[in-house]
């Protein structure tokens, strides 16, 4: 399961999902997190237009974390939260280290609640 995580740092989660610069990518694979590399993000909010950019930019966000099973950020939007769960990407608001919420979404595969709140 591929998870991608809004952070500035590298150490907390600290993006909102529509501002954020950066997605790090994480694999959770027989019990453990491995970071797999680091994405660069045209922020969605605030991004400027002209009449050349065809593509809206909150579409660009979404693709590119689109291979992923769930996003950690900070804060995020109704209309990414949406976007995201056309694509059967579940979001998750946290401000926790990456750490300890890579834990808590462990805990939730392996107990089954996470497939709970993706049939629901």
């Amino acid at each position: 399961m591929k998870v991608a995580i809004g952070t500035s740092d590298g150490i907390a989660v600290t993006e909102h999902f529509g501002y954020a610069l950066q997605f790090q990518i994480w694999d959770f694979a027989d019990g453990r997190f491995r970071l797999l590399e680091k994405r660069r993000n045209l922020p969605a909010c605030g991004a400027a237009r002209d009449e050349r950019t065809v593509r809206d930019p909150m579409d660009v966000s979404v693709d590119l974390v689109s291979d992923c099973r769930a996003v950690l950020v900070s804060r995020i939007g109704e209309c990414a939260v949406n976007r995201l769960d056309a694509l059967g990407i579940l979001a998750f608001e946290t401000e926790d280290t990456i750490e300890h919420a890579l834990a808590e979404l462990a805990e939730l595969a392996e107990s089954g609640l996470l497939a709970e709140r993706e049939a629901a």
